[in-house]
């Protein structure tokens, strides 16, 4: 088993988000999460839709580790590894953003329609 990655001890509850364009569709055999900013959607299996849900809660690593720790009754050192080299990978395609990052990605449309964004400034 790997080491455990810092960037899951540095993240608090603030510090994930999912990003806003991504849509999923879930079953009891796990989920299909949808980015049309990338045009790519992605499968999660049902362990890796308990940890998308508590994302969108907002659940923090460590309380995300605490749910499986009590669930699996696995070692807390490998379920932080486990999580996350999951997050990590979900960073990496760009479904969720570790730390404020959220804000500066704009979509295709906000891309070839300038004039929104002058218009919300007016508001």
């Amino acid at each position: 088993m790997s080491e455990v990655r810092p960037m899951a001890n540095a993240m608090s509850i603030g510090d994930i988000t999912i990003a806003p364009a991504v849509r999923e569709t879930a079953s009891e055999d796990g989920a299909v999460p949808l980015d049309p900013e990338q045009g790519i959607c992605f499968s999660l299996n049902p362990v890796g839709l308990k940890i998308w849900e508590m994302l969108k809660k907002q659940y923090s690593v460590d309380q995300i580790a605490d749910a499986f720790e009590r669930e699996f009754h696995l070692p807390r050192a490998e379920l932080l590894s486990d999580i996350s080299e999951f997050l990590t990978e979900l960073e990496a395609k760009h479904l969720i953003h570790h730390g404020r990052h959220h804000a500066a990605k704009q979509g295709w449309l906000a891309k070839i329609l300038p004039w929104r964004k002058e218009r919300a400034s007016l508001h």
